[in-house]
């Protein structure tokens, strides 16, 4: 199997899906891994580096997926990357096909096999390759909010952190996974006055647990929900709801209450979903505004920290790419469930059946596919 890593195409993505070190230990092992060139440079990888470590480098896109089986990348393929697709293809990367058609349907025609980082499950249930890039974003959520809301950007101009005499900014986080926690923990940290709103009380009683009255925590009701809005400065959703674009949690009545200058950042980036106004933006073009509010919906926030994402990132996914690489992919399939859960196509059969729901494909469960 010959193991492909190509660069980035996104709007301000500087990561990249495997480092040096990952290359080293595949070349170790016997495999041939191919680079495209200034893949790595802007997570400080150069390709000297990689070369050092045994890679062999491609010059442009086209030529990394005609000699790689399998691709190890960060975002979903990009619309170029989609006309190089073959079906010997593995595609180990984020997918979310609930979010894009057209690649959900190329994926389908071109009888690619994929698995998402965002579905991955390690034995205790949790998504241990979707975690360190939500709280990467949360975070940065708290920095692009505070940059936001200085009046050079059009914002109220006020300081996020807290001042003596000055009453605390009222930053407003929906959800408590692992993006809300990285805010509520940035955002409680400079002395922001934090209200956290989830559905689950369980899950708000373990972020107490961690981060105890520095947070207030509620359960998301109508009731509760429109009070802290009205009371916000800055808004952090980190819900998503998986393409539903009719039962949206913040209705554009809502955002015409809100306070003038204040700011949403939409982490989950569910265009027209939770928040009916928002839309994807790119690290070009950060934020637009309706009904005096700020929006910034981007959604590759970890994006323009490449040097800490990657290396967050790729800590937790080159275990696995070793073992697709050495063992086989349905050899993992069948003898991990929980990464078997990350399995979005196989063979071009989708195994999502969320994103079969939204756009009126056919769904194909699991063990059907792979049988």
């Amino acid at each position: 199997m010959i193991i492909g890593v190509p660069k980035e195409t996104a709007s301000g993505e500087g990561r990249v899906g495997m480092t040096d070190v990952g290359v080293r230990r595949l070349v170790y092992y016997g495999k041939k891994v191919y680079v495209q060139r200034n893949a790595g440079l802007i997570s400080g990888i150069t390709d000297e580096m990689y070369e050092k470590a045994g890679a062999v480098l491609l010059n442009n896109l086209e030529d990394l997926y005609v000699h790689s089986d399998l691709v190890v990348k960060v975002k979903p393929p990009g619309q170029e990357e989609l006309e190089y697709l073959a079906p010997n293809h593995i595609i180990f990367s984020y997918i979310l096909p609930e979010r894009h058609e057209l690649l959900t349907k190329m994926f389908m025609e071109k009888k690619v096999t994929a698995l998402g980082y965002e579905a991955v499950e390690d034995q205790q249930g949790k998504k241990t390759l979707l975690m360190p890039m939500s709280e990467i974003a949360g975070k940065m959520a708290v920095f692009m909010g505070a940059k936001l809301m200085q009046s050079v950007n059009g914002g109220v101009g006020a300081l996020l952190a807290s001042m003596p005499g000055i009453p605390p900014v009222e930053v407003l986080i929906l959800g408590a996974g692992n993006a809300a926690v990285g805010a509520a923990e940035v955002a409680a940290g400079i002395g922001c006055r934090v209200t956290m709103l989830n559905r689950g009380i369980g899950r708000l009683r373990e972020v107490r647990n961690i981060y105890g009255d520095r947070i207030v925590y509620l359960l998301l009701t109508e009731e509760s929900l429109m009070s802290a809005v009205l009371r916000a400065d800055l808004i952090i959703n980190t819900i998503d709801l998986m393409g539903d674009k009719k039962n949206h949690l913040i209705t554009n009545d809502m955002i015409r209450k809100m306070k003038k200058g204040s700011v949403i950042i939409d982490v989950a980036c569910d265009q027209g979903g939770t928040i009916e106004t928002s839309k994807p933006t790119t690290h070009d073009h950060a934020a637009y505004v309706i009904e005096d509010v700020i929006h910034c919906a981007i959604p590759n926030l970890p994006g323009i920290v490449p040097k800490t994402a990657t290396a967050s990132l790729t800590a937790v996914t080159l275990p696995y790419v070793e073992r697709i690489a050495q063992k086989g992919l349905k050899n993992v399939l069948m003898r991990d469930l929980g990464f078997r859960k990350g399995l979005i196509f196989y063979k071009g059969l989708l195994i999502n059946k969320k994103a079969a729901e939204n756009y009126g494909l056919i769904y194909t469960p699991l063990e059907k596919a792979i049988d």
